[in-house]
């Protein structure tokens, strides 16, 4: 059974084309995600009581068709089957009964005061709304072609705006940051995109933006400045309009 919640994209959720961006994708299912997560024990306060929490590990969003302004859209999650130390998380959205969006994540639960791993045998999610995992065409894991050149194409500090209440940089503010650096960006869409998650970026962190190209695909590596550490890794397939 999935965890659903239905929204009316405004119009300042759009963009030049009046369309929603990855970004804002990102947010309508993360919003499903953290209902389902305020609604279904444990809770993301639960677990932040017992010193817990889930970061996200990689995500893969597919976008099937554009999401316009004004549409009616419902953003459903759901829990899937894990083992070992992730734990998958699906999602889809659908307007009417066109699938316009499918996503699949695994995420690692740690402890808030030692970053220790917990496994999926540790805790009980028998409450969280669970159904199989979508099929997607691509891996949420990012694999950089290890021959491909990349440049520095730009750097980004992190702002007050784009943190959440654990005072990093939320997840759903990435796709706009490497998105903004692509040429011609005005004139394309995101038809699928893959982040993964290596360290997380605090207020006023400051990251350099790697870029690539090959066979259509768009690769992205962002490096902390504070200690060179890899941030992200991330893979955009674009349609061209």
């Amino acid at each position: 059974m999935k965890w659903s919640e239905k929204f009316k994209v405004k119009f300042h959720e759009t963009n030049a084309n009046e369309t929603a961006g990855a970004s804002q994708v990102f947010k309508y299912i993360q919003e499903a995600a953290m209902c389902q997560l305020s609604a279904q024990k444990p809770t993301y306060k639960d677990l932040l009581a017992e010193k817990k929490a889930f970061v996200l590990s990689n995500i893969r969003v597919e976008m099937y068709s554009e999401i316009y302004a004004y549409d009616e859209i419902q953003a459903s999650t759901w829990a899937c089957p894990s083992r070992g130390l992730g734990f998958i998380r699906c999602y889809e959205i659908k307007r009417g009964d066109e699938v316009v969006c499918e996503a699949y994540s695994s995420w690692a639960l740690i402890s808030t005061e030692d970053k220790k791993l917990f496994k999926v045998t540790d805790i009980d999610t028998s409450e969280y709304s669970t159904d199989e995992p979508v099929q997607l065409e691509h891996s949420s894991r990012v694999h950089i072609p290890s021959e491909l050149p990349m440049s520095l194409v730009g750097e980004y500090t992190v702002k007050y705006s784009d943190i959440d209440f654990n005072g990093h940089m939320n997840n759903t503010n990435y796709a706009d940051m490497i998105c903004n650096v692509i040429p011609g960006t005005e004139n394309m869409r995101v038809k699928s995109i893959g982040i993964c998650f290596h360290s997380e970026a605090k207020y006023k962190e400051s990251l350099k933006i790697y870029m690539g190209k090959t066979d259509g695909k768009y690769y992205f590596r962002t490096v902390r400045g504070s200690d060179g550490r890899i941030n992200i890794e991330a893979e955009i397939i674009p349609e061209t309009f």
